[in-house]
């Protein structure tokens, strides 16, 4: 068969993109089909030019066109690209649990490694109910998290996570998931006990573990001093797994390696995927501390197994990763990056539409309002998406590509490697959408 035409074309006739649908992509031309990346930035075969807003959704804080990863994962693919998991590994996955061991906050020493953040999202929720029933307590299996919070794709991380109203698709959902308010940013040690609460109302026999993202992206609020600390608290209180899900702010992002390192918390696992291997293959690990790893013992194998689970050469692209990111002290960069894009940026609070800018590290969320109300459109938990959408549109006619953005969140999370001019350019097309997107939100 010969396949001829635009590969946009083509691409509309064979490949399901992901979530969005048709009209979307066509009615709105949203669709691209990128042929080359260089740095932060992206050609289309139109040879059309983007800047990767969002880091192609928090996957290539390295930027694109990178030959020293190519080469290293070139070089284990040549060797051996892969090997039989359940017996069997290869040096690159070695190397990759080596570098997590090394950069992980406490005794967070032991990698299950995937293929993607739901893989090991869902790993991790098996080996939370698994672990305690190797300790004799049978009755635990339920999970709490936060309403708005986002764990993966898979059927037990759409339980865990607390987006009802788009969840509800799928219903009934794997049993065991409870939800609580999110942290809000100011006094969230009230956050923080609802989830005691909640364990003494659903019974402690019962909860194996508590799951959260450092800073989840929905509404973007960063949770204050008092909030992980209390949770870890909380956690050791009954007995019950901490689950750090690092699958956004991980790698540096947040200014720190791993954004729970910001509040001193270790958790007794952790979820870390996306910018694992700057974007360049699909791995992703859970790690477990010490304690949570003894417990398997010497006759009792890990909670779940998976074909591509350490897959030789997607591990070296990851250490090869690892490396640039530890010995490169990418996380100085970015905390740096983001206070120069802040300053930048720091004009957009006078406009109508904006109520509030936040950031972690080189991650700055803009909180949309109602120029003629002042109420925010920020509505993470049964947001309609009418806003993010058009944000969307109106930034890609501009020359940025942007990730599908929280309702009334603009989120910006650009590569590392951004140059000061980048970040100009970035600063004008922001400005420029936010302009027309008040006038326009003013006028109905």
């Amino acid at each position: 068969m010969t396949f001829r035409g635009p590969l946009e074309r083509r691409a509309l006739e064979y490949l399901w993109i992901h979530e969005s649908p048709r009209s979307e992509l066509v009615d709105h031309d949203m669709l691209r089909v990128f042929d080359r990346g260089e740095g932060a930035w992206l050609w289309d075969t139109r040879g059309d030019r983007y800047f990767d807003l969002c880091s192609s959704m928090w996957q290539t804080p390295l930027g694109h066109g990178r030959s020293d990863i190519t080469a290293a994962m070139a070089e284990q693919a040549r060797n051996v690209a892969t090997a039989g998991p359940i017996f069997f590994t290869t040096r690159g996955a070695v190397e990759l649990a080596e570098r997590l061991a090394a950069s992980a906050p406490g005794d967070l020493q032991h990698s299950f490694l995937t293929s993607s953040g739901s893989e090991a999202t869902e790993t991790a929720i098996k080996l939370a109910r698994q672990y305690h029933r190797i300790r004799g307590d049978h009755h635990r299996y339920k999970v709490i998290s936060r309403y708005g919070s986002y764990h993966g794709a898979g059927a037990g991380g759409l339980a865990m996570s607390g987006r009802r109203h788009k969840d509800a698709l799928y219903y009934p959902l794997v049993p065991g998931g409870v939800h609580v308010m999110p942290p809000t940013g100011v006094a969230d040690l009230q956050y923080a006990e609802q989830i005691r609460e909640v364990i003494e109302l659903e019974g402690p026999e019962t909860v194996a573990a508590v799951i959260g993202e450092p800073v989840a992206i929905t509404e973007f609020r960063i949770p204050d001093e008092t909030y992980w600390p209390r949770v870890r608290e909380i956690c050791n209180a009954y007995g019950v797994l901490l689950i750090a899900d690092e699958t956004l702010t991980g790698c540096c992002r947040s200014g720190r390696m791993w954004a729970i390192e910001h509040w001193n918390v270790v958790p007794d696992v952790m979820v870390v995927a996306k910018a694992l291997s700057g974007g360049y293959a699909p791995v992703a690990a859970m790690i477990v501390r010490q304690h949570v790893f003894s417990a398997f013992g010497s006759d009792t194998g890990s909670p779940s197994v998976q074909s591509y689970g350490g897959h030789g050469a997607s591990a070296a692209a990851a250490v090869k990763a690892m490396e640039i990111y530890m010995e490169g002290r990418m996380d100085r960069l970015a905390e740096s990056l983001g206070a120069e894009l802040l300053g930048m940026l720091s004009g957009v609070r006078e406009l109508p539409i904006v109520g509030d800018m936040r950031r972690f590290g080189l991650w700055i969320g803009i909180e949309l309002v109602n120029p003629a109300t002042g109420e925010s459109y920020a509505t993470g938990l049964k947001g309609r998406f009418e806003v993010a959408k058009e944000l969307s549109r109106r930034l890609l006619r501009l020359g940025c590509a942007a990730a599908r953005m929280s309702e009334g969140i603009l989120h910006i999370a650009p590569p590392y490697v951004s140059t000061s001019e980048d970040l100009e350019f970035v600063t004008e097309s922001v400005v420029s959408v936010l302009d027309e997107m008040s006038d326009m939100l003013s006028q109905g």
